[in-house]
């Protein structure tokens, strides 16, 4: 791969190009998806260009992949039905096997069986004829496999996964014989049959580390240590697993970093160490929300990608049109002066033929002025609503974090009073979520780029209680308290959804930053001339210097990621910008005070009744 990218500014722009984009987005697809959309978009756009059709069927089916990875369905299965099609018009049988064979994993992705055979299907009738590669052959019949094992056809899906085996033994693919051994051993972890899945998962490794394939090893030194884990062989499994950590954090495998984490962790709840459990659990979620932040903006990464190659392409447009329109002017203009060498007579209307053309450019510039103002209001729309949906759903998604790692407490400490009162918890949880899903909606039809603003007479002290509701299952897994005071029936005239936008932040926030046996303080007062209400959100945690604090309060610099004293954090940065733009719009102001290692406070001010 290395040697691809170093040939690749010295090609011209020509098939040999196509083709080794297309290889650099294929071979980065599986790893890199946001990195492969580009060398198989510039790929897609070199091909169409120079109308190379082998090329474009090629490069549309290593992009399909990337977007199916980035979990963009409906534009991969566009993309692939394009490539099908060309396929089927220059008769090549492999393009068409894979076309069908990639569409159907994308429709068994969706939870979409029906769909997903009937593709298979008709992959199925042609993989046997000349032309198709071993490769293909392998892609198919491991997806067949996996979809009847989903499906819950055992037989089938045995079938299917032996016969990849074979043919990737026969073609002497050993990292593909690893990879499907490795299914049928999972396939007997999942119904119970550990002798024959440990027997199956070690040939695998072995195979995986004869081929040198640093990620097939981790992944199966992974698998056989979960085997090894459910048949009590813990000192053999804590070994695997500590290899496959060490070996996956080298090469920068992070999704099986995390899964070793969780390894570690039941071994170690299997020996009743908890306090190591509980360290590894914490190193495990630390780390999946890390990963779920970088796939969101790896999606979002491809999103913008693809509008910004069709905000180019439609600019080209504009351009080529307006080219067209000023070689017409010209044409115009040569005919009037031909005119002049006939006579003085064409001398008033030439100028009035000028004057309508002049009149007819400025009308036109005038329209690209405004196409082009209409399109960075919307580009600016479309970023500030995808880095919110990226930022603020991680607040109720944590609640049911907080809730599964209650379940788990409780069902370890035997406490059935306490997983009664879960479902009324997650109930609540999921009625945030809604709201908020609600109002990122109409956010987005109103296409101004800015939430609808309706202030209302708002009951502060019920608001409090509301997102105490909502956080308290973190807190509690957290052994955090959360506390809310204020005055009965004080109030504020603010815009309801935006203050719970402010507050959830607010408080998330706290949560990252305060360790066990903190407390968090929610309160509402009046500021001494009764004219504002001041909402405060104070932490006993690790504080922040005043040089970070300025930082923050910094428009220009506050969605730059940052980090608080003692402790990493992650995140895309939006939340302040969003509470400080909230509490603007609403006619108050924000402030922070910190010391570093006594905690933060965080106020904001709201007008008591309407200006």
């Amino acid at each position: 791969m290395a040697q691809l990218r170093q040939s690749l500014p010295a090609l011209p722009a020509d098939t040999g190009r196509v083709r080794v984009l297309s290889q650099l987005c294929y071979a980065l697809h599986d790893h890199t998806p946001t990195q492969a959309v580009r060398y198989g978009e510039e790929a897609v756009r070199l091909a169409r260009g120079i109308e190379d059709k082998p090329g474009l069927m090629r490069a549309l089916l290593h992009l399909g992949s990337c977007y199916a990875n980035l979990s963009d369905g409906p534009h991969a299965l566009k993309l692939q039905q394009e490539a099908l099609l060309l396929a089927q018009e220059l008769q090549n049988t492999d393009g068409i096997v894979r076309g069908y064979t990639a569409m159907g994993s994308i429709h068994h992705e969706r939870g979409d069986t029906i769909n997903a055979w009937a593709n298979y299907r008709q992959a199925l009738m042609r993989v046997r004829n000349p032309g198709v590669s071993v490769r293909t052959q392998l892609m198919l019949y491991g997806n067949l496999g996996g979809l009847f094992f989903y499906e819950g056809q055992h037989p089938k899906g045995m079938q299917y996964t032996r016969q990849a085996t074979q043919l990737a033994r026969r073609s002497g693919d050993r990292a593909g014989e690893a990879m499907y051994l490795g299914h049928l051993g999972t396939h007997y972890l999942q119904i119970g049959n550990y002798g024959i899945a440990e027997g199956l998962l070690r040939k695998a490794l072995e195979l995986s580390e004869a081929a040198n394939n640093p990620r097939f090893v981790t992944s199966q030194q992974e698998l056989l240590a979960t085997v090894l884990l459910l048949t009590e062989k813990l000192d053999e499994a804590e070994e695997l697993t500590q290899k496959a950590l060490a070996q996956g954090r080298r090469i920068g495998f992070l999704e099986r970093v995390l899964d070793g984490y969780d390894l570690m962790a039941n071994i170690q709840a299997a020996r009743q160490q908890y306090r190591q459990a509980y360290e590894w659990r914490q190193r495990y979620e630390a780390l999946n929300d890390t990963l779920n932040s970088r796939a969101r903006l790896g999606t979002l990464s491809a999103l913008q990608s693809r509008y910004e190659t069709a905000e180019k392409e439609n600019q080209i447009r504009l351009l080529t049109q307006r080219t067209e329109l000023q070689q017409l002017r010209n044409r115009e203009l040569r005919i009037a002066v031909g005119a002049l060498v006939i006579g003085l007579v064409g001398v008033g209307g030439l100028s009035w033929q000028l004057r309508r053309s002049k009149r007819a450019l400025a009308a036109n510039h005038a329209a690209l002025e405004r196409a082009n103002a209409q399109t960075q209001q919307l580009a600016s729309s479309k970023d500030r609503l995808y880095s919110i949906v990226a930022h603020d759903l991680r607040g109720p998604v944590t609640s049911f974090v907080g809730v599964t790692e209650l379940i788990d407490f409780y069902l370890r400490t035997g406490d059935e009073q306490g997983l009664r009162r879960l479902p009324e918890q997650v109930r609540q949880s999921a009625q945030h979520l809604n709201s908020l899903l609600d109002n990122l909606l109409n956010w987005a039809v109103t296409q101004t780029g800015e939430l609808a603003f309706q202030p209302q007479q708002l009951p502060l002290g019920e608001l409090l209680r509301d997102v105490e509701a909502l956080h308290c299952t973190a807190a509690q897994a957290r052994q955090v308290c959360l506390s809310v005071a204020a005055a009965e029936g004080l109030s504020a005239w603010a815009d309801a959804n935006m203050t719970r936008t402010i507050l959830r932040n607010l408080v998330s926030n706290a949560l990252k930053c305060t360790p066990q046996g903190g407390i968090i303080r929610l309160g509402a007062v009046l500021t001494p001339d009764d004219r504002m209400v001041t909402v405060s959100v104070s932490d006993t945690g690790f504080g922040m210097p005043e040089e970070q604090v300025q930082a923050l309060l910094d428009p220009n610099r506050a969605a730059a990621p940052r980090h608080t004293v003692g402790r990493a954090r992650s995140g895309t940065g939006l939340g302040l910008p969003l509470c400080l733009a909230f509490v603007r719009r609403q006619g108050g102001e924000l402030t922070i005070n910190s010391t570093p290692g006594q905690g933060t406070t965080v106020q904001f001010t709201l007008p008591r009744t309407q200006v």
